[in-house]
């Protein structure tokens, strides 16, 4: 009954979309701009520009006096700079404009969900933003003086944003092309069983989703790749890094040549009637929290992962300014070092789908498990406080990437797929498009508490006791999830709307 429900809910959500089959241009267009939103999500955010904000930051900082200029030459050198009407680490510089980032990012993104989910404009804002967030990575280059640090504060807090927003459009299309896929218009076409139809556009979403990452994932890597060889040429100065961010933002750019000429914009069903862009966006997030009464294990579960992917998204920034400033790497080492980072993540997705299929262990027991194994590393790090061990020395690096990349992939993955299972029948992009504000908005509190840590103690050791109690606290609350009465109330949720909607 709820299947039959939920296909005329969705056969009425498509009335107003172009029903006919995804071309290979169109494909192929899409891919290509996954691709290019993967490059930021590599090198970019993820190594560069932490690294430039510390090193500019230092470049024009101070001694722990206020008054001598910051001697950058000097092993875990200790600094402050100024930001506002006060002065903060060097090393929290970078972790607060990334804060900033991410909440801008979140607002950004609850605003832009309606424009994502409705409308023929999904084309034009996805490479819109795609455009401007590439123009303002390539911009880095134009900071030719440690005393325009803020300036590329800005820089980083406009290409992140972008970046945000560009994933909501381009993932967007995921749903669209599952539904279009040319199997699943023929098998439509051929009278299939509704069962049938709705298990091939899952598995077409499936398809979907893991080839665009994966494509992703390789782009960053050429990306990364590259921009290590650009530090070697340049001997690893800072400028070094501007022509590295200049040239993945070029690569970005390019990209979005073919998108611009393949990817075509097909019509989303209209807002309801008497609804606004914006507000309609607010409110649907509102309704989906006003609801936590009614699904209590989803949303139990929902806020474990609001605290295990800050901690972990958390771990890879102080981790790199961690190599810098203790342990005296080299910008050259830590790029090259994190772009193997993305075949870890592979590597851990594989290891714990052939753990999982050997001992039949369920999905939530997974994601226990490697939230209990993500934990071990900042306990690994504290350990350091006392012991010759923990991340003193530089082949520990390896360690440490190792554990973060099998870490954050399969985390990420297992958590996506529990919660996939406990959201109601209908409400599929309204649930997720939550998840995705949950992962994206909770990074900002990691980092902004490990800044606010390092400026107080001026130890970057120090905000892994933080990182330990937010990764492992999570481990307990997944212990007490109940899938299956999740389930239940997530059905007895969809029927409920279903009746107040008749």
């Amino acid at each position: 009954m709820n299947l039959e429900n939920s296909e005329e809910e969705k056969s009425a959500s498509i009335a107003n979309e172009e029903l006919t089959p995804i071309t290979k241009k169109e494909f192929v267009g899409w891919y290509i701009l996954c691709a290019a939103n993967g490059i930021y999500g590599g090198a970019p955010i993820g190594v560069l520009i932490p690294l430039f904000l510390e090193t500019i930051a230092g470049q024009a900082g101070y001694e722990l006096d206020r008054i001598t200029p910051c001697n950058t030459n000097i092993a875990n050198y200790n600094c402050v700079v100024r930001f506002g009407s006060g002065f903060i680490s060097t090393e929290s510089y970078s972790l607060y404009i990334i804060s900033i980032s991410v909440i801008v990012q979140t607002v950004l993104f609850i605003s832009c969900g309606s424009l994502a989910d409705h409308g023929k404009l999904q084309k034009m804002f996805a490479l819109l933003y795609a455009f401007i967030g590439a123009t303002a990575t390539i911009l880095f280059a134009a900071v030719t003086s440690p005393q325009l640090y803020l300036l590329a504060g800005v820089f980083a807090i406009i290409s992140n944003c972008c970046y945000g927003a560009t994933n909501i459009f381009s993932g967007a299309y995921i749903p669209i092309f599952s539904r279009n896929h040319p199997k699943v218009i023929e098998a439509r076409n051929s009278n299939v069983p509704i069962i049938e139809i709705k298990k091939l556009e899952d598995e077409m979403t499936v398809n979907l989703s893991s080839h665009s990452l994966v494509v992703a994932i390789f782009a960053a890597m050429l990306v990364m790749f590259s921009a290590g060889a650009i530090l070697i040429l340049t001997t690893g100065s800072s400028y070094g890094i501007q022509i590295a961010l200049a040239f993945a933002g070029s690569c970005w750019l390019f990209l979005l040549i073919f998108p611009i000429i393949w990817l075509t914009s097909r019509p989303k069903p209209p807002l309801p009637v008497g609804e606004h862009y914006l507000l309609y966006s607010w409110k649907r997030v509102g309704r989906t929290l006003l609801s936590t009464r009614s699904l209590w294990q989803t949303m139990k579960f929902l806020f474990g992962w609001f605290l295990i992917s800050d901690g972990v998204s958390t771990l890879v920034v102080v981790g790199i300014l961690f190599g810098k400033k203790h342990l005296g790497m080299t910008d050259t080492e830590i790029i090259l070092m994190t772009s193997l980072v993305p075949v870890f993540e592979i590597i851990g997705i594989y290891l714990f789908f052939f753990l999982q299929k050997l001992f039949h262990l369920t999905d939530k027991t997974i994601v226990i498990i490697t939230s209990i194994f993500s934990s071990i590393l900042p306990l690994y790090v504290i350990l350091g406080f006392w012991l010759p061990f923990g991340l003193n020395n530089r082949w520990e690096v390896w360690l440490y990437l190792l554990w973060f990349g099998i870490s954050i992939g399969t985390i990420s993955n297992y958590c996506r797929a529990l919660f996939s299972i406990m959201i109601p029948i209908g409400h599929e992009n309204e649930f997720f498009s939550l998840f995705q504000i949950t992962s994206k908005g909770s990074s900002w509190i990691g980092t902004i508490a490990s800044g606010i840590i390092i400026n107080y103690t001026h130890n970057i050791r120090s905000p892994f006791w933080f990182l330990l109690v937010v990764i492992a606290f999570p481990a307990i609350i997944f212990c007490t999830v109940n899938v299956e009465k999740g389930k239940e109330d997530a059905e007895k949720y969809s029927k409920r709307e279903n009746v107040d909607n008749s």
